[in-house]
């Protein structure tokens, strides 16, 4: 009974892999592709692009396969229209990502000698693009020769991967790497024309200039992608590159700020008078402490800015030369060299001896510099200041009055009527005592005060 069962269902998936089989078979063959290569055609018309194929055929999968591609644009200033041969080109759409709710689309290409492959989604949310590109001869590409009147040569290997939340290129995040194998620029018979600028306006012979193995790699977050590590090396000089990339809607209104450095060997200068001239009247403006020249490259894709020789790099780059110090307050103190050997300690100055103290005499509470703290308990009233010395009894003195310079010790003053000048510094009332008396030990002994001598002579007689 189960057996039957089982044969059963194999029947029945056998009928319907078979007719499966021959709906895709039939659509494959009689699919109207020249119809899809009309669709191509229009789409690229929208997009201000002309496209030629010359057949259309089928391709593993559901998609189409062109020949003899011939893809140009539409200039608007007058120049000639570039045009791009592809030889062979199959474009894809995906069934299963339909099936999953996105658009996924294809497309394989063997243009400009190499291998091109790409892939895009489409989603509700989120959009991804995958790029992927091998040994494309630089030669054959138009659009950099159109822009310098350079050639290039080499082969480039890029790739690159990003996402586009929402479809806002501001909130794009992905990297793309390239490697440029054995490029070189120019080929000492074309000329390195530049609009706008005085010296290169009408052309500079340059020669061939090898750059090695140009590598990088850019870093895509929140739709600013930052360069790292870009770099080349070679015996005719050495060239890096740093910089960022803005994206915006749309694509041509993003920009770019790019900050180059390179120098160039004494043998490619000796080679090239044209050149060598160039860079020294260049050296006023960009010639760094390092030896390296820098130039500055800015603003947005569609009308970027002509180059500006800086010595001073944008991204804070540092010159491998001596920095003169700021001089304002507060300046920063530039780092010293890789590899330097540590500063000698300074010595520091022996500190000075402290101060004598100060003599402890008595001080008259009416020359206090400062008032003096508050003690705690009001303090005794002062002792009464003392009577001047009898005199001797056997030495009788005169009637007459003591001379007022003679006396030694001055009538006490009256009593103030109000508080004293110290009472209110230490929170007293008014003091009963006369106003600031001499303390006992401030008057000097009788012995040293003797007598005028006026009036002693007539009592020894």
């Amino acid at each position: 009974m189960q057996s039957d069962r089982l044969r059963h269902l194999g029947r029945i998936g056998a009928t319907a892999a078979f007719g499966l089989f021959v709906f895709f078979l039939v659509l494959f063959l009689t699919l109207p592709y020249g119809r899809v290569k009309d669709y191509l055609v229009a789409l690229a018309d929208q997009k201000g692009y002309d496209i030629e194929a010359k057949s259309a055929g089928p391709t593993f999968g559901v998609g189409v396969r062109l020949k003899d591609v011939t893809i140009s644009d539409r200039p608007s200033d007058g120049r000639k229209p570039t045009r791009i041969v592809i030889p062979v080109a199959k474009l894809r759409w995906s069934l299963l990502g339909a099936l999953a709710g996105h658009k996924t689309y294809q497309v394989s290409a063997n243009p400009f000698g190499g291998a091109l492959d790409l892939e895009t989604t489409q989603g509700n949310k989120e959009s991804s693009l995958r790029f992927g590109a091998k040994a494309i001869d630089l030669s054959e590409i138009p659009w950099v020769k159109a822009a310098i009147n350079l050639p290039l040569s080499g082969s480039l290997d890029v790739s690159l991967e990003e996402k586009m939340p929402g479809a806002r290129a501001s909130a794009t995040a992905g990297s793309l790497t390239w490697t440029c194998h054995a490029c070189a620029v120019g080929d000492g018979k074309a000329k390195l024309i530049i609009p706008g600028n005085p010296l290169l306006a009408e052309g500079l012979g340059l020669p061939k200039v090898r750059l090695g193995d140009f590598v990088g790699r850019v870093t895509i977050e929140k739709g600013v992608g930052r360069l790292q590590g870009v770099q080349g090396k070679s015996p005719d000089g050495e060239i890096f590159l740093e910089g960022e990339i803005k994206l915006a809607d749309p694509f041509s209104s993003s920009s770019l700020d790019l900050y180059l450095r390179f120098k160039l060997s004494d043998a490619l200068l000796k080679s090239s008078e044209k050149l060598r001239t160039m860079m020294q009247f260049a050296g006023s403006a960009g010639k760094r402490p390092d030896g390296f020249y820098g130039v500055r490259i800015s603003g947005p894709l569609a009308h970027l800015g002509q180059p500006v020789w800086t010595k001073t790099s944008p991204f804070g780059t540092p010159a491998s030369g001596p920095r003169p110090l700021a001089g304002r307050l507060g300046a920063p103190v530039p780092r010293p060299p890789a590899g330097a050997p540590p500063p000698a300690p300074v010595p520091l100055a022996p500190l000075p001896a402290p101060p004598a103290p100060l003599a402890t005499a008595p001080v008259a509470a009416t020359e206090m510099p400062y008032p003096p703290p508050v003690p705690a308990a009001p303090p005794a009233p002062p002792p009464p200041a003392p009577s001047p010395p009898a005199p001797a009894a056997t030495e009788p003195q005169p009637p007459a009055p003591p001379a007022p310079a003679s006396d030694p010790t001055p009538p006490p003053a009256p009593a103030p009527s109000g508080p004293s000048p110290a009472a209110p510094a230490a929170g007293l009332g008014p003091s009963p005592a006369p106003a600031a008396p001499s303390p006992p030990a401030a008057p000097s002994p009788p012995a040293t005060t003797a007598p005028a001598p006026g009036p002693t002579q007539p009592a020894g007689q």
